[in-house]
């Protein structure tokens, strides 16, 4: 008799059968020892090339979205065919995505990604290294070191700089408020958000009332509470007033409370205002507090010599936000977190991985997340590809499209503008008084012409439009 598994009985041993449709299985999936299937693999890798090219990139003439209606998910005992799965995907799956490759396309943030970057998601996934340490990810963790440091000093930081590529800008805050709370309290990475100083003093943050909602999930996730997040005003554009800020300050220590924190916004969610970096950084210097820039979207700016005083005064920043998978077109994801003393990384975490050689870099000490894709491999390449040259004409395009898109408001009879732009961010609401921007956008959407979102800014419900596809019409 066989050698049995512990409680396996020979009625549970698979039959002949089930080990064929076993080992056809792992052949369609798995390279084997003897390469004997290595044709099949290649074979499923051209048919995706094919279906990526044909049914997602080469649809800019497709709506929207052509199916809304619910999908099946179909999953039974047995597998599926690859072919079949694939003319399952090209006919259920891709119709009831949004089509951001459509033209028209410009309601949010939203990119089309660079072709390189697509294709070095795949090797990436191939490789699947992970970014937890340099054992698991020797040449990536070097690439990455390397990346954040250039990016460092192309914002204007010294050689001291460095920072960690994120799943997100939201991460990346969170990051950059908790390296804040850790540098001012240390005692709080032992003792929790508990801690208080000798006169028991809470913590308090500063940002305007148009930063992103990723600074309130950070106050809840560090645990100093979003009662404690000051939101100064800004004016119709969006910007940040600095004599408020100052006199949020001034009234928050005339309270018992210590401002740590002041976050500046280059880029807001929905007006694409920048605020006044170097008078916001000599505010945070008057007062002591850790000074933070979220350029998640309108960093991309420094690439362009003719936009870059845009960020004038990043240099001041002690961390700084920035994701290249929006305005420089690199596939999600592709964020980071940039810190002008590396220090603060290692002191804010204070972390070990038992399990892991002592190298001297493992990324898994220095962030929030343990297990982490590759993004370096991709940034990297979208970066070789176009060179920095490269992407300040593409950002220089952006700017001249959003100028166009504007001109078009202005002589347009259903719509005027809300504010003046400042990146390729354009608010717009309607004129017409028996159609609301909602209903106008509906109307647009569903005849093709462009598919733009619905913010709330002032408590009105207005039109935004973001710039990005190349080949942008309306």
């Amino acid at each position: 008799m066989p050698h049995q598994l512990p409680n396996q009985s020979p009625s549970n041993t698979p039959d002949e059968g089930s080990r064929q449709i076993l080992e056809t299985s792992l052949d369609a999936q798995f390279l084997h020892s003897d390469r004997h299937n290595l044709s099949t693999l290649r074979q499923l890798g051209y048919a995706f090339v094919d279906l990526i090219v044909d049914g997602v990139l080469d649809k800019q003439e497709q709506s929207f979205v052509k199916d809304a209606s619910p999908l099946d998910l179909g999953i039974g005992e047995q597998g599926t065919h690859w072919q079949d799965l694939l003319l399952e995907v090209r006919s259920q799956i891709l119709p009831r995505a949004l089509n951001l490759h459509n033209p028209g396309y410009m309601g949010h943030m939203d990119s089309v990604p660079l072709a390189i970057s697509i294709w070095a998601d795949a090797l990436i996934a191939a490789l699947n290294n992970n970014m937890l340490s340099e054992e698991l990810s020797p040449v990536f963790t070097h690439l990455e070191a390397q990346l954040v440091r250039w990016f460092g000093r192309l914002f204007g930081f010294d050689d001291d700089c460095f920072g960690t590529l994120t799943a997100g800008g939201s991460l990346a805050n969170i990051t950059a408020l908790l390296l804040a709370r850790n540098h001012y309290q240390p005692r709080t990475i032992f003792q929790g958000a508990n801690y208080r100083d000798r006169g028991n003093r809470p913590l308090v943050a500063l940002i305007s009332d148009a930063a992103h909602t990723s600074f309130d999930k950070a106050m809840n996730v560090v645990g100093l509470g979003r009662d404690y997040l000051i939101k100064v005003p800004t004016n119709y554009r969006g910007e940040m007033d600095v004599t408020a800020l100052e006199n949020s300050i001034q009234s928050a220590i005339a309270t018992g409370q210590i401002p740590f924190f002041i976050g500046a916004i280059a880029g807001t969610t929905i007006t694409g205002a920048v605020d006044d970096l170097p008078a916001v950084a000599a505010i945070a210097r008057k007062y002591n507090c850790w000074f933070h820039i979220d350029a998640a979207y309108g960093g991309a700016a420094i690439f362009s010599p003719h936009w870059r005083h845009l960020l004038r005064g990043s240099n001041l920043a002690d961390s700084i936000t920035f994701n290249p998978q929006k305005w420089m077109w690199v596939s999600r994801t592709c964020a980071m977190l940039l810190v002008k003393q590396k220090q603060h990384l290692s002191d804010g975490f204070d972390a070990h991985l038992p399990y892991m050689a002592d190298n001297s870099l493992n990324f898994g000490n220095l962030t929030l997340q343990g297990t982490r894709r590759t993004d370096s491999l991709k940034l990297w390449l979208a970066l070789r590809s176009l060179g920095t040259s490269g992407f300040a004409q593409l950002i220089d395009r952006s700017m001249q499209q959003t100028s166009d898109f504007c001109a078009w408001v202005q002589q347009s009879e259903q719509v005027e503008l809300v504010c003046d732009p400042t990146l390729n961010i354009v608010c717009l609401r309607s004129i017409d008084p028996q159609v609301d921007s909602a209903t106008l956008r509906q109307q647009w959407i569903d005849s093709g012409k462009i598919w733009l979102s619905l913010p709330i800014w002032r408590g009105d419900r207005i039109l935004k439009a973001v710039i990005l596809h190349p080949y942008a019409t309306w």
